[in-house]
């Protein structure tokens, strides 16, 4: 939960400097770093909660995740809430990928190569690190929570039991 919470900061604040005028401020590799640590993350997040019986969809889900601490639940919103901010302000990704060669800057797009000016070519390299982050802080977020309504539904279990076997 803590390591989920913890790297969610960074990629948020990775999405939040693409909207900073100039050059990229955060590493291309650094934001897809935080990209890739996602999934080890969240699918650990699921398999805890299948571990301890907790469905992962549906109503009982949600209530699950609603009845996790407040302040998890504040903090995971909020990094959410600031990067769907973001999102919205950044607009839509560039409608290409990005490519620098030593004649200039251009976006590729499905086979075709449009020379831009490198303002653009900048553009579309911060564009591409906000969406990937926006979605690592989003699972990233949720893996913190779920993972606290695994431990919750743990620990419920296991005082279920230590109260069945001292009734017995």
């Amino acid at each position: 939960m803590g390591v989920s919470l913890f790297l969610a900061g960074p990629a948020a604040t990775a999405v939040v400097l693409t909207l900073l005028p100039g050059r990229p401020v955060v590493p291309e590799a650094a934001a897809f770093t935080l990209f890739g640590l996602m999934f080890p993350l969240f699918w650990g997040a699921v398999l805890r909660c299948h571990r301890v019986g907790l469905p992962t969809r549906g109503p009982d889900f949600l209530l699950a995740l609603w009845l996790t601490p407040r302040w998890l639940r504040a903090a995971a919103g909020a990094l959410v809430a600031v990067v769907v901010l973001c999102v919205a302000i950044g607009g839509a990704p560039a409608a290409g990928q990005p490519e620098r060669t030593a004649e200039g800057y251009y976006l590729t797009h499905r086979g075709g190569r449009e020379p831009v000016s490198r303002a653009v070519y900048e553009s579309a390299l911060k564009s591409g690190v906000r969406w990937f982050d926006a979605g690592a802080t989003f699972f990233l977020a949720v893996s913190a929570v779920t993972v606290a309504a695994a431990h919750r539904a743990e620990e419920e279990t296991l005082a279920g039991r230590r109260g069945a076997r001292g009734d017995a």
